[in-house]
């Protein structure tokens, strides 16, 4: 477990990622994506000591409320993070063993597609994570979307459907799992494994420093609240902005299809003009919408 130390946990189980840098792995390292309250989560890496866990939830609160259950624990580690735009990020090719995600949410409607399991960016993203013969199991509580899943990623080129069981005999469960069973709802197991090799590219890069050769004033920060741009699927907008009268600190909200960011750019003296870049205060990834808003903002001010 040495190399895990790398990931300097805080209260014992939250981690941040650095921009542009995969997590450390061990020999057998999983995932948990979309762990809620973190019952199942904190008991499955009680249950396998051998095993280290990343859990990987979209909700502050619910990170927060697992963290509480498993402080202290050596083999789990949580972060706050959109698993669906972050998976491929977050983990080099073949390095997890196993993905587990538990109900996740169906996205019935047609303008929420892309959301899916079944969504060729996420599906993408699991293949290549996954080690050879690794395995992504899905449990849920709707039958129409455990199908779709079933016939869709069983037909992806380095995946193989193996296994669809109803009401599948689990050592541990889920308190809504409990309640559902009890009230007479099926709940379906579908599982896969990575049958080969397979890659995708990665989106964000580790660091980006711009430097205009202007001097940049309060009034020149100023007039940049409220401007907006947009790309492809890239939208970035500044915000408030605040000074010690030297540097500038410039509030800014990125979306990368859907994937949100609030962030400050950092804009201080630097030779003869001004440097801009990502505030190191501030946990934000690379993304192209954060690439782009960086370089309008260097544009603008020059």
């Amino acid at each position: 477990m040495d190399v895990l130390r790398q990931a300097r946990p805080q209260y014992g189980v939250i981690i941040h990622p650095e921009s542009g840098k995969f997590l450390p792995v061990t020999d057998k390292t999983e995932l948990e994506i979309g762990f809620g309250n973190g019952e199942f989560t904190v008991q499955y890496a009680m249950n396998n000591p051998e095993t280290f866990l990343y859990g990987v939830e979209i909700s502050q609160a619910c990170v927060l409320r697992c963290a509480r259950r498993a402080y202290g624990l050596e083999n789990l580690r949580l972060i706050n993070t959109d698993a669906r735009y972050m998976l491929r990020e977050l983990f080099p090719d073949e390095s997890l063993q196993k993905i587990i995600m538990q109900f996740p949410c169906p996205w019935s409607k047609t303008s929420d597609a892309h959301k899916r399991v079944t969504a060729k960016d996420f599906s993408d993203g699991l293949a290549a994570v996954l080690k050879i013969s690794g395995e992504f199991v899905m449990i849920s509580d709707d039958e129409t979307y455990s199908r779709e899943v079933w016939n869709i990623l069983g037909n992806h080129e380095a995946l193989t459907a193996e296994d669809f069981t109803v009401n599948p005999q689990r050592e541990i469960t889920t308190k809504y799992e409990r309640k559902w069973l009890e009230e007479g709802r099926n709940i379906y197991r579908v599982s896969f494994r990575k049958s080969r090799a397979f890659t995708v590219s990665r989106r964000v890069e580790g660091e980006m420093h711009i430097k205009i050769q202007r001097n940049v004033t309060q009034e020149d920060i100023n007039a940049l609240r409220n401007c907006e741009g947009k790309k492809d699927k890239s939208f970035w907008k500044f915000g408030r902005s605040f000074s010690d009268g030297k540097i500038f600190l410039l509030e800014t909200l990125t979306s990368d299809d859907e994937f949100e960011q609030k962030f400050y750019i950092h804009i201080a003296p630097k030779d003869e003009g001004f440097l801009l870049r990502l505030d190191k205060t501030t946990l934000a990834f690379l993304t192209p919408a954060v690439r782009l808003a960086l370089s309008n903002a260097a544009e603008r001010l020059s």
